[in-house]
């Protein structure tokens, strides 16, 4: 036997083996097997311009509900909205003007859609950014933290009010995997304020968003708002963007990786389930993979942390007595 014969068997197998392992992924990855229709609906989707978020809000929309691009680049935003309208035939795709990493910003969203809406039945709190340099504003608010945790956080409290009006409606925030990288959350350094730590901000990011669904459950159940129900849900790797200002080395190591990953549709397809999925109805509080309920991190598990995050992150974005519904 040859050596180009050898080597012809090697890449071989080793294209064998590569498609075996995009084939296993596709076939764990979770589908929405619900058909049911949210017509007349409201949906909030951060971060749809693209990826994850384009696609639920085009399923959103799909199935009948009025579905709110939430984005920064209002640019980007009404062309998604536009192709929404396009290829679904429902003509209430709209584009808002938010960018999550500016307070100022979520409050002058919110003030709007209180304004404008009459109901709202969903909020996914889908857009994140990763790999950033450090970056803090004249509040001394970071931009991973405050894009992926304090405006969401910030958003959705403003926004119950409205929410509790139907006594009924579905809170999702795309978490991560990522979220067990980290052991600790240091609930005086959420700012890096005392320290920056890139390798692991990211992970505690979605750390914090489990934490934040957690808490709202509990603090939902509560208030009798049963009806409401607020989860977290793990994608799996996307074909996303995210990791597009990452380092150099993870990167690329992303890049490659990303081969294997789903694409955006399959990745939207458990926050699709959490929106309109019966099999969800009175399950709150808990973290969702492949549209299945799975176990998070003992860390994300912590109660007592979720309660503190809470008041915490209450703090830090300054939330006022008028934006906090759930006395």
């Amino acid at each position: 036997m040859g050596v180009l014969t050898i080597i012809g068997y090697g890449v071989g197998l080793i294209v064998l083996g590569i498609g075996l392992v995009k084939l296993y992924f596709k076939m764990v990855a979770g589908v929405c097997k619900s058909k049911r229709r949210i017509d007349g609906q409201v949906a909030i989707i951060t971060g749809a311009n693209s990826g994850i978020g384009y696609e639920t809000a085009k399923e959103l929309a799909r199935r009948g509900a009025k579905v709110i691009l939430a984005c920064r680049s209002m640019d980007t935003a009404e062309k998604a909205a536009a192709k929404i309208r396009s290829t679904t035939g429902n003509r209430q795709a709209v584009a808002k003007k938010l960018d999550l990493s500016s307070l100022q910003s979520v409050r002058e969203f919110c003030r709007d859609i209180l304004k404008e809406e009459s109901r709202l039945d969903i909020i996914v709190n889908n857009a994140g950014v990763a790999g950033l340099r450090r970056t803090v504003d004249s509040d001394g608010m970071e931009l991973h933290f405050t894009t992926n945790h304090f405006g969401p956080f910030l958003m959705t409290n403003m926004l119950l009010g409205l929410m509790k009006k139907g006594k009924q409606g579905r809170i999702i925030s795309v978490s991560s995997l990522a979220h067990k990288w980290t052991k600790e959350l240091d609930l005086d350094n959420l700012n890096s304020e005392k320290k920056w730590e890139p390798k692991l901000l990211y992970a505690r990011t979605k750390l914090a968003n489990i934490l934040f669904m957690k808490e709202l459950s509990r603090r939902l159940q509560a208030a009798g708002l049963n009806g409401i129900l607020a989860n977290a849900v793990n994608p799996g790797g996307v074909q996303t963007a995210i990791f597009r200002h990452a380092r150099k080395a993870f990167k690329y190591m992303i890049m490659v990786s990303q081969f294997f990953f789903k694409t955006p549709y399959e990745g939207a397809q458990p926050s699709v389930h959490l929106c309109v999925s019966e099999d969800v109805e009175g399950k709150s509080g808990l973290y969702w993979t492949d549209c299945k309920i799975s176990t998070p991190s003992k860390l994300a598990e912590d109660k007592d942390l979720a309660q503190r995050l809470w008041e915490r992150s209450a703090q830090i974005v300054k939330l006022a007595p008028e934006e906090y519904h759930l006395n």
